[in-house]
């Protein structure tokens, strides 16, 4: 080529280049830092705030965090970048798609943040409303408790036919997130869940999971009340009487006292708790006899055998197990039983094969006294966790 024609097409070309978008370049540039800075800054408060810019900008900066996360794993992203997206309200296509690739990757970490994303953004989303109705419907009742949630949530936004209502049967976690997400955003509400919620005292291996159920119930219904919310008072039941005549009087519906929900009286000696943003969760409890009991709020399932129960309690309490086990990021499984006493976390592929091995072997009991639905959830369990 000729030096004057070249010449001609650089002059051109610069200033074309010019206006281009800071941060176009997914490999380069502003938005490519920031993501980096996000996810590895040393303080905490510079990845969040930098996390916010990103979510800011909107469409600008998805092609540098696709481009980050293929090279880093998606698994890398910072659950803070992921959490503020969603929180966001912008509607540009490349932010929904991202958000619908990472709602539809059941081994993201974050893809509870990403159903969030989408439902509060669902009724400004005509063109999506069919994907995401299929969406949203085929993860009604999935395994994630909150994704479960959200998922009806988009539902009720969309008018998509579905009341959302939860089965009494479910985690009852359900029930009161949504009915809070439900009454922040105006829609009609069912109201007991709520007051029943602000009654929540149980715990499970020590964890008071109650109280913070107790706690989202509480924002949603002082933010609907504002004014005429009554305030604190020392005595719990005096507190839900207040706040039921406030919502009586507010809402002109007839609501039911709760009474207050606390830990069955059975001492519980030991169990397993798996907590998954990716594959739900599990609780199981046991007593020094063998009764085991299931779920977060501690449904009585089976008795064991006795001798079946002594067997495996010997095993159990030869185990070796003490610290922590591997780096927890996401998912958990946390141990905890007396005689001898132990407390301990551990992350995907780090639990001993001894205690997996154990683990099975209670799994093979509850098949054999026909509770194969629990009997399953602990084998998958021992799938994920198991070290390899």
């Amino acid at each position: 080529m000729k030096a004057v024609p070249l010449l001609f097409l650089l002059a051109i070309a610069a200033p074309l280049l010019a206006l281009l978008p800071i941060g176009q370049d997914p490999q380069g540039g502003e938005w490519a830092e920031a993501v980096d800075k996000a996810a590895n800054a040393r303080h905490y408060g510079v990845r969040l705030a930098t996390a916010r810019k990103i979510a800011a900008a909107g469409a600008e900066p998805v092609p540098a965090i696709e481009a980050w996360s293929t090279a880093h794993g998606r698994n890398a992203l910072p659950a803070t970048l992921v959490d503020t997206i969603a929180q966001q309200d912008g509607t540009a296509p490349a932010v929904v798609d991202l958000l619908l690739r990472w709602a539809n990757d059941r081994e993201f970490y974050w893809r509870t943040y990403a159903f969030y994303g989408l439902a509060h953004r669902a009724a400004a989303l005509p063109d999506r409303r069919d994907r995401l109705v299929e969406l949203f419907r085929a993860h009604r009742d999935d395994p994630a408790w909150l994704v479960a949630t959200y998922a009806r949530f988009g539902l009720v936004e969309l008018q998509a036919g579905d009341d959302a209502t939860a089965n009494p049967h479910e985690d009852p976690r359900i029930a009161t997130k949504l009915a809070a997400l439900l009454l922040e955003n105006d829609h009609d509400t069912p109201l007991q869940p709520l007051i029943d919620a602000l009654a929540d005292e149980r715990t499970f291996l020590g964890d008071p999971w109650g109280q913070r159920r107790a706690a989202d119930a509480h924002r949603a219904l002082k933010a609907a009340l504002g004014d005429d919310h009554p305030g604190g008072n020392e005595d719990k039941v005096a507190a839900i009487t207040a706040v039921r005549t406030a919502l009586e009087q507010r809402f002109g519906s007839e609501l039911d006292q709760p009474a207050l929900l606390q830990d069955a009286a059975v001492e519980i000696t030991g169990g397993i708790e798996v907590l998954s943003c990716r594959n739900g969760d599990l609780f199981v409890e046991w007593t020094a006899d063998g009764r085991i009991f299931a779920g977060i709020d501690a449904r009585f399932v089976v008795a064991l055998p006795t001798a079946t129960w002594q067997e495996l309690s010997q095993k159990r309490a030869a185990l070796a197990l003490g610290g922590e086990l591997g780096v927890v990021v996401c998912d958990k499984m946390r141990l905890k039983w007396s005689e001898p006493e132990l407390h301990v976390n551990v992350a995907p592929a780090s639990l001993p094969t001894a205690a997996a091995d154990w683990l099975l072997e209670l799994a093979n009991a509850l098949a054999a006294a026909d509770k194969t639905d629990l009997a399953d959830a602990i084998r998958g369990a021992v799938e994920q966790f198991a070290s390899r």
